[in-house]
């Protein structure tokens, strides 16, 4: 038996979840009861508070999201976070590409924390040292 892997849900993937879109609920769901870890960061947290605030139904989408932030562990953006943060900007930079500033905090921190890192962003995949799935 394989060893369950530990994630990290980049902003689609939470949004998602929250909304309980199929199939992606049920495949997080039963993937946490075989085992897996799931969790967000800082800036997902804080994009998602975006989202809400954004949208018509606030007080709906508030109760979601703080729903889902009690049953899910929160990273914070730490001093080796922006470090690595700073070295895969750099890299992007050397290598003729960029993503956007968000998107590099989170994979800098699912580098840091060794997480996989569900995305739907085709950028993502540009970053080395970063596994990254998504799900439907």
């Amino acid at each position: 038996m394989s060893t369950p892997h530990a994630y990290l849900l980049d902003t689609n993937h939470a949004c998602a979840f929250i909304s309980e879109q199929q199939p992606l609920t049920d495949h997080i769901r039963q993937s946490a009861t075989d085992g897996a870890r799931f969790y967000l960061c800082m800036t997902v947290v804080g994009e998602l508070y975006f989202a809400v605030y954004a949208s018509q139904r606030q007080a709906n989408n508030m109760l979601h999201l703080k729903n889902l932030l009690m049953r899910i562990a929160v990273l914070d953006f730490s001093d080796s976070v922006a470090e690595e943060y700073g070295r895969l900007q750099a890299e992007q930079k050397v290598k003729g590409r960029s993503i956007p500033s968000s998107d590099a905090q989170i994979a800098a921190t699912a580098r840091v924390y060794e997480l996989v890192l569900l995305s739907a962003d085709h950028h993502m995949r540009q970053v080395e040292n970063l596994l990254v799935e998504t799900w439907p």
